[in-house]
């Protein structure tokens, strides 16, 4: 297997178009999705008769924050949002650190330009 035959657009091409924007900064809105997960999480925890029931919010925020730092790919883990609900703080944490700091809230940083 070559380095070709991964995909390096974690979002997929129906996903993907090239845009121009001014407005709040698109780190900003992420800060802003990255604390809602952590609001839910901490609402799960000190609720753990009501997370089924946050199963499905928690994951549109998990797709949003993912889409947002071109990472979307990762939301196709059926398992993901149960697994943050139900997993610690420290760990909950250690994720979204992990997605700001590989994913990229500005595209691809051109890798798709030829």
């Amino acid at each position: 297997m070559s380095q070709d035959d991964f995909p390096l657009d974690a979002n997929g091409p129906a996903y993907t178009t090239p845009q121009q924007r001014h407005g709040v900064p698109l780190v900003y809105v992420g800060e802003k999705l990255g604390h809602a997960i952590e609001e839910l999480h901490h609402f799960a925890r000190h609720h753990p008769q009501q997370r089924q029931a946050l199963v499905a919010p928690m994951y549109y925020l998990l797709v949003a924050h993912l889409g947002l730092h071109n990472m979307l790919a990762k939301a196709n883990d059926q398992s993901l949002a149960l697994r943050l609900l139900e997993g610690s703080e420290a760990e909950l944490r250690s994720w979204l650190a992990l997605i700001e700091r590989e994913g990229d809230v500005a595209g691809l940083a051109g890798l798709d330009a030829p």
